[in-house]
């Protein structure tokens, strides 16, 4: 499941949630819950970014050395 495109669909439903509605209160409270589903689908991305750095930045692990005779049996 991704997590950033999930966000972003609620975004948008709340945003059609907004413009069919008529009550200017309903209107803002759906706006206001469509700009913080945007903001997390953001900071989700941005999340993914530095994972992916991460990543590319982690040190190969090292095999530890194993002695001659045990290296016969590995």
């Amino acid at each position: 499941m991704d997590l950033r495109h999930e966000f972003q669909k609620h975004a948008e439903e709340c945003r059609r949630m907004a413009v069919t509605t008529k009550d200017l209160k309903s209107k803002a409270t759906w706006n206001e819950m469509a700009d913080r589903w945007s903001k997390a689908a953001q900071n989700q991305a941005e999340v993914e970014q530095q994972a992916i750095a991460m990543r590319r930045t982690r040190q190969p692990t090292r095999r530890a050395k194993v002695h001659g005779w045990l290296e016969a049996a590995v």
